[in-house]
């Protein structure tokens, strides 16, 4: 629990560190965080002794290709939250991460053929409501906020 409450604190502090690096452009921030993590998980799979995992799924080209997707939907996010930040639209990129939960349910119940119960389709149409009014007061940037939900 407290890795949990740390990691929140600091995330919540994020807007406030990208405002104070703005002149930073979001691309090369973004790419100074993905520079600067490479090393430590190659240490971190190193030390759990993972290279051997690493070495299998890159032989998988399935794999390959559904990590590269993913790897650029992150980059994607990860570049709008920053720009979005540093463009005084921390609203916006707020609700994005609001939509998100919403987004997950959606694609979970689609794709995945997952069932919901009443109770759970009940707190899914509260959220929908929520975040529709949410919206409502944010749509000349509703665009970032979807962005950042898919």
């Amino acid at each position: 629990m407290p890795h949990a409450i740390g990691a929140y604190v600091l995330w919540g502090f994020m807007p406030l560190y990208l405002l104070l690096v703005k002149q930073v452009p979001a691309f090369e921030f973004v790419g100074w965080r993905i520079i600067w993590t490479l090393p430590i998980c190659l240490l971190i799979v190193a030390f759990r002794g993972q290279f051997p995992a690493i070495r299998e799924a890159l032989k998988d080209r399935r794999a390959v290709l559904v990590l590269t997707a993913s790897a650029i939907l992150i980059g994607v996010n990860w570049v709008v939250y920053v720009w979005a930040i540093q463009q005084n639209q921390v609203y916006a990129a707020s609700l994005g991460y609001y939509i998100n939960p919403l987004v997950n349910v959606l694609l979970g119940t689609m794709l995945l053929k997952e069932t919901l119960s009443r109770a759970q389709w009940i707190a899914v149409a509260l959220a929908g409501v929520g975040i529709a009014v949410l919206a409502a007061g944010a749509l000349t940037t509703l665009w970032i906020s979807l962005t950042l939900a898919f």
